[in-house]
């Protein structure tokens, strides 16, 4: 007489893959610790702050109330934080990276692409936002104003940091090392800041430029910056500015908002289609 044993059910394993949100932070915090420990991102980090120093030492000149030059100027400046790194640092390391075959077994392993760019990218958010507060933080400590909104201030400094953090990955492609990425981010940096109207006012220019450079993806934010700072409604120039309530600034901000959207989904749909993951890519 045979007996039959019954084994005991297996335990169950949950297979399920970790979500991309989960991804995106878990590499997020390897990119911060790449980025503290990589010279390069600290040059893009403090570059701003050497390029706005000759300007505040300018004379300054009032604009509308109680602000001046300098005041626009410094309100800028925190949009040039996220300008400058987030196009120079991710072009940089990823062109290293590829050159080192790590994006293409990245690639492979079956991390999703949403979750490798959008760590960089949190990276650059992060320090943008974090240079922006230590900057105010220091102008309030000597005596200078805060910001009249800093919800609008912060969804600027986000929403231009991730832009220029897509501009930044769609240089990747263009160019074959990280040399070469260097030298070739400095001609859309350097482009953006002066059609920007983050080195000089917009009114500046002549009339055709501004109205090109505003549906550029750094002008929106720069006016946006200066109204969130300043309280007042420069988005029709300054030229007859006024105070006026949050509401108001929002809804004169919605033009704004919705340029910078548009650049980030239309920037998103190039990267993902034109990346290279693979140096022997054609």
């Amino acid at each position: 007489m045979t007996t039959t044993t019954t084994r005991p059910p297996a335990p169950s394993v949950d297979r399920t893959s970790p979500s991309t949100l989960k991804r995106t932070l878990r590499l997020a915090r390897t990119e911060f610790t790449l980025f503290v420990r990589y010279k390069t991102a600290l040059m893009y980090l403090v570059m701003p702050l050497i390029l706005f120093m000759p300007l505040l030492s300018t004379p300054s000149a009032p604009v509308f109330g109680d602000f001046t030059t300098h005041d626009l100027t410094l309100a800028s400046a925190v949009i040039g934080i996220g300008l400058m790194l987030g196009i120079g640092h991710p072009s940089n390391v990823f062109a290293a990276r590829r050159e080192a075959l790590v994006l293409k077994r990245l690639r492979v392993s079956g991390i999703p692409q949403t979750a490798i760019f959008g760590s960089v990218t949190v990276v650059v958010v992060l320090f943008s936002l974090a240079m922006s507060v230590l900057i105010l933080g220091a102008v309030a400590a000597l005596g200078g104003s805060l910001p009249a909104d800093p919800v609008m201030l912060v969804a600027a400094v986000l929403l231009s940091a991730v832009a220029m953090s897509l501009v930044g990955l769609l240089i990747t492609p263009m160019v074959r090392s990280a040399e070469s990425a260097q030298m070739f981010s400095v001609v859309p940096m350097m482009g953006l800041l002066l059609t920007g109207g983050v080195f000089f006012p917009l009114d500046l220019m002549p009339e055709p430029v501004r109205l090109v450079a505003q549906f550029l993806p750094v002008a929106p934010a720069a006016e946006m910056a200066q109204a969130a700072y300043t309280g007042y409604d420069v988005f029709g120039g300054y030229e007859g500015a006024e105070a006026v309530g949050a509401a108001a600034l929002w809804g004169s901000a919605l033009p704004s908002l919705a340029v910078m959207l548009a650049w980030i989904v239309v920037l998103s749909l190039l990267v993902r289609r034109y990346f290279r993951w693979d140096p022997r890519q054609p």
